[in-house]
């Protein structure tokens, strides 16, 4: 079931970027009036298809790992074509080098203005994230050193405002690859502290670890039950979604952290937990159950997990983000922005060197991930789309024949040379751009490979 959900995510997920990208191609030829042969999303056998009223074919196809729009004059089709469909109708060929240079970036410019759109609209509906206070630090951390400490609240990082727990792990992103030192600032019983943090070349190899868990801060999560094992200990004594666990055998319980530890502690002992529900407080008693770690050691646990209901958490804990239509539009175009310096940066560093190429990921990669946000709920489903339809425009705009990066190239030469490039140039290009593609392809699906055997 788990298999299915996650290939169905991917489906969709693919389908609205490589969809909006194609849309953007088509639309833009038919407003110039260039004759639109065909319009297809994904490949392999067709699910369905029809024509319009312009003679346009539209096809879907069973593997959505793609599409494109065929234009009359692409492909060595002319309008000497046979069909009569075709006779007299404005080609590719026909069009200005503006023209064809509008149409061929109108496909990333289409994923871009997905991503500006969907951050636009989280923004004016609101969402609720996580307050940038500390839960927990990793023992042997690069921040155990710091003096930063569970509770502690992070209000800077390398001198960029941090609201959310979302912006430690965005700006610690920009990080990656890099040598120096991670300046922090954070509140701690209410004084202002700062604390650096040197790094080399960090998480520079194959590392798909968060980088605020690289770095050893984990983020503040209450002792809020969340989902309970059917069969567990917390189920059979009355233990209810929401409860807020407030002390176990009288010692105080402040994080979901310090109530695991504890519970770890306690295999197969009888217990008193005191929990607040609907604001009364109760107390309960019941017996742990038990498991062995990677290591053979017996450890206790009562059958829950944490609570990602945001809504039931302590509101000094989280942090409502919601603007009004005007603000909210620049925040779609402000968090595009961002997103995209992140992932042209990334990129710049896999060509440097200073990060691994082994961290590219390919269609397995995507479809594990598309399956864990959309289980995450809508806000992490739309956010992913929106981050991949900023990868799949930025991808186009390379300079390689057959995306459009390549294609707008050969514009810029034809504009430059005062003539169109030869077909056996085009040709040979198309040939290279194939191989590296194709290549490129490959190499991410050995990457994916490798994640999970």
């Amino acid at each position: 079931m788990d298999l299915l959900f996650t290939i169905l995510s991917f489906i969709l997920l693919i389908s609205i970027i490589v969809g909006i990208h194609e849309l953007g191609h088509f639309l833009t030829a038919r407003y110039f009036k260039i004759h639109v042969l065909k319009f297809k999303i994904g490949f392999g056998k067709e699910l369905f298809s029809f024509q319009d009223k312009q003679n346009c074919f539209y096809s879907f196809g069973i593997l959505p790992l793609g599409g494109y729009v065929q234009m009359l004059g692409e492909n060595n089709i002319s309008q000497d074509d046979d069909n009569h469909a075709v006779q007299n109708k404005k080609s590719y060929l026909d069009a200005l080098p503006g023209e064809r240079a509008a149409v061929t970036v109108a496909g990333p410019l289409a994923n871009f203005v997905l991503a500006i759109f969907i951050y636009f609209y989280l923004a004016l509906v609101g969402t609720t994230q996580l307050s940038a206070y500390v839960g927990d630090i990793t023992p042997l951390s690069l921040v155990q050193e710091t003096g930063i400490k569970p509770r502690d609240k992070i209000t800077e990082i390398d001198n960029q405002k941090i609201e959310s727990f979302n912006d430690i792990n965005l700006i610690l992103s920009q990080r990656i690859g890099d040598t120096g030192f991670i300046e922090i600032k954070y509140i701690q019983k209410g004084l202002e502290k700062e604390a650096l943090i040197p790094i080399d070349n960090w998480l520079s190899e194959n590392d798909q670890t968060s980088p605020y868990i690289a770095l050893g801060l984990q983020p503040f999560l209450p002792p809020l039950v969340g989902q309970l094992q059917k069969d567990g200990p917390a189920f059979q004594y009355g233990i209810q979604e929401g409860d807020l666990i407030q002390s176990i055998n009288g010692k105080d319980i402040s994080t979901w952290q310090n109530l695991s530890l504890l519970l770890s502690q306690l295999p197969n002992e009888l217990i008193e937990i005191e929990l607040l529900r609907n604001k009364e407080v109760k107390t309960l008693m019941l017996e742990t159950s038990s498991y062995q770690d990677e290591k053979g050691s017996l450890k206790g646990r009562i059958g829950i997990l944490a609570s990602n209901n945001l809504s039931q958490w302590p509101v000094e804990y989280t942090i409502e983000k919601k603007e009004n239509l005007i603000n909210a539009f620049f925040v779609g175009i402000a968090d595009t922005y961002r997103y995209t310096l992140l992932i042209v940066s990334s990129i710049g560093k896999m060509i440097s060197g200073s990060i691994s190429a082994d961290n590219l990921g390919g269609p397995i990669q995507i479809s594990v991930l598309a399956g864990s946000a959309a289980k995450a709920g809508y806000v992490t489903f739309l956010s992913m789309i929106a981050l991949l339809s900023i990868n799949l425009g930025l991808l186009n705009l390379l300079p390689i024949p057959i995306l459009d990066g390549g294609q707008l190239l050969m514009i810029t030469i034809e504009k430059l040379k005062g003539s169109p490039v030869s077909e056996m140039t085009i040709e040979y290009s198309m040939r290279v751009g194939i191989v590296l593609v194709v290549g490129l392809m490959v190499f991410a699906f050995a990457n994916d490979i490798a994640r999970f055997i």
